[in-house]
Parts: structure tokens; sequence; C-alpha cells
């Protein structure tokens, strides 16, 4: 079957094209169950891409950078065709609903089609379309097949979890990982350069359901606010960001997108955030994995992509569905800007530029703080050309200015004209973090202001505010993450000079020669890091954990580089054996272990919300249906005239059934409480009140808040007094 596919002539392959168009709209039309749910959302997330890879000729290219660019490249239209729709309003009344949203994506299909057509005709090698090595000669097929496991697992043991409290089967799952990556390691002269990128994969679609499919509900924080942008375009099929002005509702990802997928899928709401956006989140470490094998042999590329994945941000992916699709696009326009294929350098490549502003456009509709950071990055690195022009050889160059005018367009474009919320935003931000400076210089408080000023993992990292024995080795542990990449960009700086002087050709024998965009990208997120460590209040507004996120994608070369010299300065004092890859597993396993909060199993202490039945994460993010309901109660019969109260994260159910709905979180400096007071399942069945986000107390102790008061509403999962 695949060698007929591969020995299609152009004009067979594009019909075929067509025809699995025609086979998606019918599947549409007709409503059929199952296929409804997944053939449209497989077909426009990555047909429209591939037809615009084979417009530009770029069909040679590796097989699996061609994969992850289709699918970028796919969004980009879902995103480019809804908003032109959406500007047709009021000419169409409903121009996001299924009839306009599909002829749309058909007219669009049928042109890419056209155009791919006539650009191949009398060119189009079928062989590289489908250009990857499946000969496995001597090679093991088991750790191809083994890693497969993982999603079924973390599907079945969610199921298991959320229907009858047994984490058994994700358990297991978790505990099968590390001993998969110390085989493929000990194992490496028998395994298929294929492994690795779809282990990548199949370990990181594991994680992320994992934590998606818990519970029937959405969970996470930021979340709940995208999904209500989600509805309120949803509700009227047309996206109006004067119906919530918020900086959330200018971000297209999470307006537009879902509901385009809603209209073509006509998936369950919640679960096109749970499991479509968990299947577009799951190609990030791919994208990682494509840049990272530039500059590193495969095997340690796999390694340097396994920090990635083992990072918190990752597996919750889904908890931040903006910053998601925005560095989708971040990742693709990198690896695209560090020409990571081709032959021909980005400065004077149209179809890189091209490709490029696609994704730089996308990632600013898609999601504002994301933008921010990448502007900071990209920005530079673009300018290399001319800066070394100036520095080398004192002339003047125009070198990606192009580019560069036409990003600063779409910016100015987008951020003045139509998402102005998002720019003012921003500036609050600014103006925020120069006044805490100002205030931090000037007050002479020291450590307190120090505390006070920073947001918590910062804090944690310096080993402030740890909780317990488990919450120390996960800062032993990070902490140890964070002075490998130093130590890795120190000698990279070092070594890059010797380079530039023609003294050295590489680095390390594992390590291919580093360019000059890497160095300076590198060298850029780490000093961003540093701005979250000294600047007050900065990490408050976004969060470090996101923006090391972020940047991880220059990170995890240097990563690897410190790991390799600090293995280095170990084998000076023992010869043998070789420290390189034990210490990275070692490295990568600890963060794994500590990033699914193993090491608080293992010390009896549930904190965890995927496979513990109490614990404080379990009782913010797990959202009983019983929960939803009583919060349905006390919306339809509440009187408008009296508040309703709750802990710190109780307004996260009132706000799912009602985001208009009136609520406020209980100030536990008061002794009384003049409302209604919502409880959920952890105050009633664990007795515990969330007084903050990441702190439980006996609802013994606030015995005085119930005092006069009385249960009007009774249920297994939620009560409310008044």
């Amino acid at each position: 079957m695949l060698n007929r596919i591969k020995n299609l002539r152009a004009k067979e392959w594009f019909i075929l094209t067509l025809l699995m168009l025609i086979i998606t709209d019918l599947i549409i039309i007709l409503n059929l169950p199952l296929l409804r749910d997944i053939i449209p959302f497989l077909f426009f997330t990555i047909v429209p891409g591939f037809l615009i890879i084979t417009i530009l000729k770029l069909n040679k290219i590796e097989f699996l950078k061609k994969a992850i660019l289709s699918i970028g490249l796919s969004v980009s239209v879902l995103l480019g065709v809804g908003l032109l729709l959406n500007s047709f309003y009021p000419l169409l009344s409903k121009p996001l609903a299924l009839i306009p949203v599909l002829l749309s994506l058909n007219i669009t299909t049928i042109i890419l089609t056209y155009f791919a057509y006539q650009r191949n005709e009398n060119d189009i090698d079928t062989c590289s379309i489908f250009n990857f090595n499946f000969k496995m000669g001597d090679k093991l097929l088991s750790p191809i097949l083994f890693p497969v496991l993982f999603p079924f697992m973390a599907v079945l043991g969610t199921y298991l979890m959320n229907t009858s409290v047994n984490n058994v089967i994700i358990l297991l799952m978790l505990f099968l990982i590390p001993p998969y990556l110390v085989v493929v390691a000990y194992l490496k002269d028998r395994i298929h350069p294929i492994t690795y990128p779809i282990a990548l994969f199949m370990i990181g679609i594991g994680l992320i359901l994992m934590h998606s499919l818990t519970s029937f509900n959405i969970l996470g924080r930021d979340v709940h606010q995208e999904f209500y942008v989600f509805q309120l375009t949803l509700s009227n099929f047309h996206w109006n960001i004067n119906d919530f002005y918020n900086p959330y509702n200018a971000c297209l990802s999470i307006s537009i997108l879902p509901t385009i997928y809603y209209v073509l899928t006509n998936m369950n709401p919640d679960y096109i955030f749970k499991l479509l956006f968990a299947l577009l989140g799951s190609i990030l470490p791919l994208m990682v994995f494509t840049v990272a094998k530039k500059y590193l042999d495969i095997k340690y590329a796999f390694f340097a992509s396994l920090l990635f994945v083992f990072q918190v941000f990752f597996i919750n992916i889904v908890g931040a569905v903006r910053q998601e699709v925005a560095i989708i696009f971040f990742f693709l326009a990198v690896m695209v800007l560090f020409d990571t294929f081709g032959t021909t350098k980005f400065e004077s490549s149209w179809t890189k530029k091209i490709l490029f502003l696609i994704l730089v456009f996308s990632m600013i509709i898609s999601h504002y703080t994301t933008s921010y950071v990448a502007f900071v990055i990209l920005v530079p690195i673009l300018l290399l050309p001319f800066l070394k022009n100036l520095y080398n050889k004192r002339k003047f160059t125009t070198k990606n200015f192009d580019v560069l005018i036409i990003y600063l367009v779409f910016i100015i474009l987008w951020f003045f004209l139509y998402a102005k919320v998002q720019f003012l935003a921003g500036t609050e931000v600014i103006q925020s973090t120069v006044a805490a400076t100002v205030a931090a210089t000037g007050s002479g408080n020291g450590t307190l202001d120090f505390v006070n000023g920073r947001e918590g993992t910062v804090l944690s990292v310096l080993g402030i505010g740890i909780k317990n024995i488990p919450n120390l080795i996960a800062v032993i542990v990070n902490d140890l993450i964070f002075a490998t990449i130093g130590i890795g960009l120190i000698t990279m700086l070092v070594k890059y000079r010797r380079v530039l002087k023609g003294k050295t050709k590489n680095l390390y024998q594992e390590i291919r020669l580093l360019d000059s965009k890497l160095v300076l990208g590198s060298f850029l997120s780490f000093s961003l890091l540093a701005m979250f460590l000294l600047l007050p209040s900065v990490s408050f507004f976004y969060g470090s954990d996101r923006l090391f996120f972020q940047l991880l994608i220059f990170t995890v070369p240097i990563f690897i580089i410190g790991a390799i010299k600090i293995a280095q300065i170990m084998n000076k004092v023992i010869k043998k054996p070789d420290f390189k890859v034990a210490l990275i597993l070692i490295l990568i396993i600890s963060l794994f272990i500590c990033n699914t909060h193993l090491q608080y199993e293992f010390t009896g202490i549930p904190f965890s919300p995927e496979y513990d039945k109490i614990g404080i994460p379990r009782g913010e993010l797990y959202i009983y249906n019983g929960e939803l309901a009583t919060a349905e109660w006390i919306e339809n019969y509440h009187y408008d005239d009296i508040r309703t109260y709750s802990d710190a994260v109780g307004f996260t159910r009132l706000y799912i059934t009602d985001p208009e709905f009136k609520f406020v979180g209980i100030n536990f400096n008061n002794k009384t409480i003049n409302g209604y007071i919502y409880m959920g399942n952890a105050n009633v069945n664990e007795g515990k009140l969330y007084d903050s986000i990441d702190t439980q107390v006996k609802v013994q102790k606030y015995s005085y808040f119930f005092n006069n008061k009385s249960r009007i509403y009774d249920a297994k999962y939620g009560q409310i007094w008044l």
C-alpha cells in the first residue's frame, strides 16, 4: 500500500488529496460517530500545512521536520481563515458557524491543492514526501513499540482514577519510563534513529493525557478563563473583543481556534481543551529535538529534549492553552530561523522568510506575553548579520531588515489596532516592575522586600519557603539542572571564543560546531531568567516556570554541554567509567521523579492531582460534578443582594457554572461572613479550607464563620451555608 502511494504521479497525488477532503466533508455532514471526533481534526490540522510546504517546494526536507511544519502551518491556516471569516460580521451573522467555516476551508484547501499541483506538476517526487528510513537491519524493534503503551496506559489509568480512584496503572506507567530510558541509553548501538522521536512523542503525550484527562471537567488555573473566552465566541459563532474586554479575549488561540475545532468535530467543548489541545501540545518535544539535533548527536538531542518533556509546565500544558499554541509557533519560527533544513541560509532564502513571518504572525495573535518574550530574543538574532558586518568589516548591511520591518508592522497592526488591551497589559507590567524596583531599592527592608516581591517558584529555587523533605529534594534537583545549564553557558562562551580564533573546531566530540545564533539565543535566555530573579514583581505577572519553559528551545543544548563538562571533571578524578551518559540520565530521571511528584509518593505525602485521592493539588484541580451541581444551585436560587463567598479554590467551580456570577474569596482575617458560603469537596469531605491556592487549613480553625448559619444545601460533594 505504501509503495503504491509512493509511486503516485503528481495528478494522482493531488486527486487523492481532494478525495480525502470529500470524505472528511461527508463525515462532518453525516455526523458519523467517532469518525467526526477525530478525522476532521487530523485532516485540517495536517493537510493545509503540507500543501503549503509542497507549494514552497520543501518536499525533500526531513520527514519529521515536514510533519511538524505541516501541523504548525495548518493551525496558522485555521487561525487565518477564522479571522478573515470573522471580519465579515455582520454581513454574516454567524461567521464561525459550520457552513461558512467548512465552505471556507474547502475553498482554501482546493486553492492550495491547485497551486501545489501547478508548482510540482513535472517534478514531484512522491518518494521524497515519505522520506523516512524504516529499514531495521540489525536494529531492535521493541524500543520503538514499547513506548506506544504509555498513551494507552495514561487514558486507561485516568479513567480508573476518575471512576474508582485506582492509581495502579498511572503509577505503573510512571515507574516504567525511567528504566525504558536506561535501556535506550544502554542499547545505543542497537537503536534505530526513528526510536528517539517516537519515544519523545509517546512519553510526552502519555504525560499530558495523564494530567488533562484527570477529572471529567477541565482543570488548571488560567484555563477556566480561557474556556470562558471560548464559550463566549462559541455562543455567538463570532469573536468580538468588546464582549469581554480582556487580554485573554484578544488571544485567537482560545477564541477562534477552539470554535473552529468544535464546529468541525462536534466534540464536547471540554474535550476540545482536554484532548485535541493535548494532541497539539505533544508535538512540542519534537520541535525541541529538531533544533537540538542540529547541534548534538542524536542520542544527546534525545536526552536534551527529555529535559523539556519532564517540565511541570509541559505536563500541565492544557492548563494554559493560549501559551501552548503560541509556543508551537515560536518554536517553529526558531526552527526556521536556525536553518534546520535546506542548504540556503535564512538571510538569502525567501522561502524561509515567508515561513518565519507566517509563524511569528500566528504567534502574535495567539498570545501576547509569549510574543513579547519572543520579540526580545528573535530581533537580536535577526540583527546578527548587521552586527557582524558592522563589527568585522565596518560595513552596513540590510540583511534581514525586510523581515524585521514586516515583523514590526505585524506587531503594530495587531497590538495597536486589534488588541490594544494586550498592549496596555504589557505596559502595566513594565510600570509596576519599575515602581516595585524603585520601592525595593529605597525601602531598606532587605530580605523581607526580596521575599515579598517575588513569585513562589523563584523563591523556591533560592531555597526560600521549603515546606518538607520532598519539597527540598525537588529544589535541589531543579537547582542542579539550573547549575548545569549555567556551567554549560560559561563553557560554551569560553570555547566559542576559541572557535572564533581558530584554535579549535568542535566544543566536544558529541557536539557539532555551535553557531552564533544559538550562542546569542542562549545568552539572552539566561539574561532574561536572571532578570526574573533580580527584578521584584516581574515573576508575579509572568511565572518564571513559563519563561523557563519557553526558553528551553535555546538552553537544552547548553544543558548537555554543562553535563559533559561536569563529567569531564569527574573523569579526571575517576578515569572509568565515562560519566557523561550516566550523569545526564541521573539528572533527567531525577527531574522526572520530582516533576511527577513521585518523591512525595515515596514519603507518603499526597501531592499529585493525577494519582492521589487527596492532597492540596488534587483538591484544587480535580473538580467533581457534584461541586458543579452545588455551584449551579446557588447560582439559580441565590438572592441578588447577598454575596457568595468561597475559599481560594472554590471560585473555579463557581466560575465554570457562570463566569458572570458575583462571588468573592473569603477574607480569613475577618471573624464573620455576611453572605452565602460555598463549600466544595475538600471542604466537606476532607474538612479543609484553602486559605491560599497552595495551603490548606482545617475547617475547625475558622468554625466561627459558621456561627448562626445553617446548611441550606447539602450534597455528597458540596454544601451551601447561609
